[in-house]
Order: C-alpha cells, then structure tokens, then sequence
C-alpha cells in the first residue's frame, strides 16, 4: 500500500482493528497488516549503546506490545516483517553471488 501515515494515526487504526477486525482478504485487512508492522516497528526499543536520535517513536506498554506481536505472527508465519526476523530488508549494492 502506499497511503503511509505517521505512527500515531497507525496505532489508532490498529486499536479500531482490534474492536472490530476486519474481513480476511479484504482491502482493510491489507492496510490493518501494513499499520501493524508499521506500530511494531516504530515501537521497537533501542539495543544498549544505540544513538537515542534513532530511538522509537511509539511507546508501548508490555501487554500491548505482546498481544500485537502475537497477532502479526499469527497472519504473517513467523517473520511479520518478512523473510528476516528483525525486519531488515536486502541490502542493495552486495554481490552475494559465489564468483
């Protein structure tokens, strides 16, 4: 999808999700996936000696933050964020071919 929205508007279009879910497969269940992983990354705390410029810009409470893992696991396999657990995409300009 490409209509992005900041991280608070996300959040508040997850927790109107959580009320009312929306229909599997629908065009509302495919942006409830993407504000999703768009929360849980934004709220990913920092690693020890990380610069707190790149710290999260949501913070969620321990509950919260277990139960919308848990949902993203649950519709998207082990990896919510893809074929790395951590989220990290591919790495453009690497030739990782055996030469």
């Amino acid at each position: 999808m490409s209509d992005r929205v900041d991280d608070d508007t996300a959040l508040e279009e997850v927790m109107g999700f959580l009320d009312a879910p929306p229909e599997e497969g629908s065009a509302d269940d495919a942006r409830f996936g993407e504000r999703l992983r768009q929360v849980i990354a934004a709220a990913i705390p920092l690693d020890e000696g990380e610069d707190p410029a790149d710290g999260p810009t949501l913070q969620l409470d321990d509950g919260l933050r277990g139960r919308l893992e848990a949902l993203a696991k649950k519709r998207g396999g082990s990896h919510y964020f893809g074929d790395h657990p951590d989220g990290i995409g591919p790495t453009l300009g690497m030739d990782v071919s055996k030469s």
